[in-house]
């Protein structure tokens, strides 16, 4: 039990350290979703808003670099991105990180898609 408390507590941290990268970045419409009781294998969302590609790249590689050097164990399942879809002016980026899954997307993908309302039954999460 000890060690699920600590685990919460580093994602915790890692979720407010992307959050803090969201903003730096001057990225919009930041969101984060706990899926954990909706669906058996995606843990969390991080969802933001960037006007344009080269501010999505920008963040998506901030948030990778912040990520790299943390070790296995240390809040999410694996620091190595399992996949990154980045293509080019596809208005999404997708980092798979096991337990945090981060998508940055302009705004018309962001509309389109409506991540948040596709997975509506998903507990929001106020990231301080």
């Amino acid at each position: 039990m000890e060690k699920q408390k600590t685990k919460e507590v580093e994602t915790a941290e890692i979720l407010k350290n992307i959050k803090n990268i969201f903003s730096e970045k001057k990225c919009e419409e930041i969101q984060f979703m706990d899926l954990q009781n909706v669906n058996s294998y995606l843990t969390y969302f991080a969802i933001a808003t960037a006007k344009t590609s080269t501010q999505a790249r920008s963040a998506a590689r901030d948030i990778e670099k912040y990520l790299k050097p943390l070790r296995k164990g240390q809040g999410i399942q694996n620091k190595s991105p399992h996949g990154t879809v980045a293509k080019d002016n596809s208005g999404w980026l997708v980092l798979d990180y096991g337990d945090i899954i981060v998508h940055i997307m302009e705004p018309d993908m962001r509309a389109y898609y409506d991540l948040e309302k596709l997975w509506g039954d998903a507990k929001f999460m106020d990231i301080a």
